[in-house]
């Protein structure tokens, strides 16, 4: 199976990896969900809450960060 895009990985990585959906991880992290949708979306740019989204994936922020700011489709992850 082919995701595509960054949100979709992210939301992907999520869901398997840790076991949240978006509004339980806002929760977790004492952010709205719709902020924690815009920053996974790469409409909202927020090095912190990119930085305790990627510390609970166990990545790097910078380099979450980097796949946020490129545009949709480009990440791809199989």
């Amino acid at each position: 199976m082919e995701i595509r895009g960054t949100a979709e990985i992210i939301k992907f990585r999520l869901r398997t990896e840790a076991g949240l959906t978006i509004k339980e991880l806002a929760s977790r992290l004492g952010r709205n969900p719709s902020t924690i949708s815009l920053v996974i979306g790469g409409h909202r740019r927020s090095l912190p809450v990119i930085t305790e989204i990627a510390r609970l994936l166990g990545e790097d922020p910078e380099e979450l960060a980097s796949l946020l700011a490129q545009p949709e489709g480009e990440a791809s992850m199989t």
